[in-house]
């Protein structure tokens, strides 16, 4: 088989071999910490104001930090670290700002704030401080987003999607299946004392990642995403990270009701298709299948999404818009897209996965009848 197409498909293709053109060779950005130490202001017992603590922390001080650690918690653990940076996320207010930076790519900019108020709801919020703003934001399982010159819109999610992915920081026991968390041991991150880790995919099927967590907080403080060979695609370094009751404050004047309604458009039931992907890298499984619209063409897809709890890949099957269309295969930073038709059908992978996996994909599209 052979193919195109996405959710904006032509759209997303032109850009992306634009940007292939305009770029040229890769800037491999350096997999080294900042010599600007991380500002990490906490509450001083003392008085009621903060201090910028930029000490280093006892290997007790890992343990012992926060008032909610719990008695089983194992600092020789991976998986300890990491569940501890999803039980702080959920439970400690802070306000965190970091950068995401990508090979050839201008910085972005990004804050952070979350905090469960006295009235007990979980409020959050992102905001790309770049460009003409970019905001989401979540009072407990309902996501609003705002970008200018788009209509305001919400929908039923029980969190924000942001640069930093899911399941390190809300639900890493999605990881289990398909990944092996690994303890790298101590190291220095803007001058403070982390636990390094390391996530690798079973199969070798899908990027690898490192996350360095502080000690004394149990945050993320950095995290780089690498490519097969060990080329860093892209990171992520937390240069400010509040934590302090007074962010509440941010989210006094928020109002659920002024938020806008949960669009019906994005709640599609799943649909039995006549097709099925015959290989699945190890841990990843299918989370929804339907029909979609895509916009640029107006054409009717048939739309099937993969996941492994840390990625998303979204598979396309149209009708063939041209019998002699070319093959596609490319990437664009971490995302990779493939594109092969038969003269009848159209088949696209899209995905933030090696180029080598999303064609194992692409060809692996059988029907039903034919996989039973």
């Amino acid at each position: 088989m052979n193919l195109i197409n996405v959710s904006k498909p032509w759209c997303i293709v032109k850009i992306c071999i634009a940007v292939f053109a305009l770029v040229g060779p890769s800037i491999q950005l350096q997999a080294q910490e900042t010599s600007e130490p991380t500002q990490i202001i906490v509450p001083n017992s003392e008085n009621d104001g903060v201090q910028v603590l930029e000490s280093e922390y006892s290997e007790n001080d890992a343990v012992d930090s926060t008032q909610n650690e719990k008695a089983d918690f194992n600092v020789l653990s991976a998986e300890s670290w990491i569940h501890r940076l999803a039980r702080v996320v959920k439970e400690v207010p802070f306000e965190i700002s970091f950068v995401v930076a990508v090979p050839g790519r201008d910085t972005l900019p990004y804050v952070w704030r979350h905090a469960v108020l006295d009235s007990g709801l979980e409020v959050e919020q992102l905001s790309l401080l770049n460009g003409p703003g970019f905001e989401q934001i979540r009072i407990n399982n309902k996501v609003s987003v705002f970008e200018p010159g788009h209509t305001p819109v919400s929908v039923k999610a029980q969190v924000i999607d942001g640069p930093i992915p899911n399941a390190f920081i809300h639900n890493p026991i999605l990881l289990k299946d398909g990944y092996d968390v690994l303890l790298m041991g101590r190291n220095r991150i803007s001058g403070r004392m982390a636990q390094q880790i390391r996530i690798i995919s079973k199969d070798k099927t899908r990027y690898q990642y490192h996350l360095w967590l502080d000690e004394q907080s149990g945050l993320l403080l950095k995290q780089n995403m690498y490519d097969l060979k060990g080329n860093l695609l892209e990171q992520i370094q937390v240069t400010q990270l509040q934590l302090n009751d007074n962010i509440k404050t941010q989210f006094m004047n928020l109002q659920a009701n002024q938020l806008p309604p949960v669009s019906s458009a994005f709640l599609q039931e799943d649909q039995p298709l006549p097709w099925t992907v015959s290989f699945l890298p190890v841990g990843m499984q299918v989370v929804a299948k339907n029909l979609r619209r895509i916009p640029i063409t107006n054409q009717i897809a048939e739309y099937l999404m993969l996941s492994d709890g840390l990625v998303d890949v979204s598979i396309y099957v149209t009708q063939a818009i041209e019998s002699g269309q070319e093959d596609l295969a490319l990437t664009s930073d971490s995302k990779s897209i493939v594109s092969i038709s038969d003269g009848r059908f159209q088949v696209t992978v899209i995905g933030e996965i090696p180029l080598e996996t999303a064609n194992k994909l692409a060809n692996s599209i059988v029907l039903v009848n034919e996989n039973e």
